[in-house]
């Protein structure tokens, strides 16, 4: 595959190795993914279907950019956006939940947080449900780093809940 197809040059190489076993993993036990994604703005939902020959194991991503998209295509609710705001740890659950009820996913990673501003930069709120177990939350303060550095950074916590999920 040509390497400018994908994210390749953009990502670290161990993170495409998790992202290979990850895959890898997800398709000898027949699990299908999906991503919620606010912050990273799609980009694990393009790393996950980069790799040849088992990206079949995604079945589909939402980015949700704005607290509408949330509530529309996740069904987080409005009284918990305004609430709890949308980077919090009750949201990134509602918005894993909403994925995996949403779609035909048995398990969904959600990402919501401030990439490069905002109230704390670099605070990211991580959510990963799977069908029939709790869903497991991780927050992180990556800090001031940027918003490149900051998503990269979200791709490898999301890799690494996905894998422990399953």
């Amino acid at each position: 595959m040509n390497e400018t197809e994908t994210l390749s040059p953009a990502i670290p190489g161990e993170l495409e190795e998790a992202t290979h076993r990850l895959l890898n993993k997800a398709c000898e036990r027949d699990i299908s993914l999906a991503t919620a994604e606010s912050c990273t703005g799609g980009m694990l939902a393009s790393l996950l279907t980069d790799v040849p020959g088992v990206a079949h194991a995604f079945e589909r991503g939402f980015v949700t950019y704005t607290d509408e998209s949330k509530n529309e295509m996740l069904g987080v609710p409005k009284e918990l956006l305004k609430e709890k705001g949308a980077v919090s740890k009750e949201v990134a659950i509602a918005m894993a939940e909403g994925a995996v009820e949403r779609s035909r996913a048995n398990m969904a990673l959600a990402v919501t947080g401030f990439a490069d501003k905002g109230e704390e930069p670099g605070l990211v709120h991580f959510a990963c449900a799977r069908a029939g177990r709790r869903t497991a939350h991780r927050e992180e303060h990556f800090g001031p780093i940027g918003r490149g550095p900051t998503r990269v950074e979200c791709l490898r916590v999301g890799i690494e809940m996905m894998t422990e999920m399953l």
